[in-house]
């Protein structure tokens, strides 16, 4: 899938709310950085729908982690 979070991350399941939590060291600043995902959306980008149409709740900056492991700080350090 290739996807930061499926290989870098842990992830905590909440079960009253429905959602996943994954967190992994951004690859730009080494800290770590967390993302939350409603359950239908991770479902739905793990059927193989684009991330941008699967993860609706997530802006572009926590959408970025979940497909290349760069946070905002992280992105800000690369493009400096």
């Amino acid at each position: 899938m290739g996807r930061y979070i499926h290989t870098n991350c842990t992830y905590v399941e909440n079960h009253v709310e429905g959602t996943y939590t994954f967190t992994g060291p951004c690859k730009g600043t080494g800290k770590p950085y967390s993302v939350t995902i409603p359950g239908h959306e991770l479902w739905d980008l793990n059927q193989g729908e684009l991330l941008q149409v699967a993860l609706k709740s997530l802006n572009a900056d926590d959408r970025e982690f979940v497909a290349s492991g760069y946070s905002p700080e992280g992105w800000a350090k690369l493009w400096a």
